[in-house]
């Protein structure tokens, strides 16, 4: 019980942080993309509501350490500007410990998924189909 109170307590605090990075609220319905599905809808939903916005000195400061970390200096390029969706992404993966397979990070934190089986008939099918009858 202790470690889900623990853990609760983790992902409150990476909220936080969130929000003190992008300075806004941290809709708690995004928590399950980040979780279940991929981060994509929550870099989604900031890219729209920080149009217009640039990164305060707390994402400015964390920036320039991802662009050192990862060896992209395009993070810490244009931080008096708006938002990029580049700058949201390496954001949200830093915080929530999402891996990054272009900056090769660690992905230990990377949910793997089962492939998904391909759907019978598919692209195979109907190529036997097409030899079986040549036009």
């Amino acid at each position: 019980m202790a470690k889900v109170i623990r853990e609760m307590f983790e992902e409150l605090e990476k909220i936080e942080l969130a929000e003190e990075v992008f300075g806004t609220d941290f809709p708690l319905d995004l928590i399950e993309d980040l979780t279940v599905n991929s981060p994509r809808e929550v870099v989604d939903y900031f890219a729209l509501h920080l149009k217009g916005w640039g990164p305060n000195r707390t994402a400015a400061d964390l920036l320039k350490q991802l662009a050192t970390k990862r060896n992209r200096p395009a993070l810490a390029q244009g931080l008096h500007d708006s938002w990029r969706r580049e700058q949201i992404s390496a954001v949200i993966q830093e915080i929530f410990n999402i891996g990054d397979h272009r900056a090769g990070g660690d992905d230990s934190a990377t949910p793997v998924k089962k492939p998904r089986a391909p759907k019978s008939g598919g692209r195979a099918a109907a190529q036997n189909l097409d030899d079986d009858n040549p036009s």
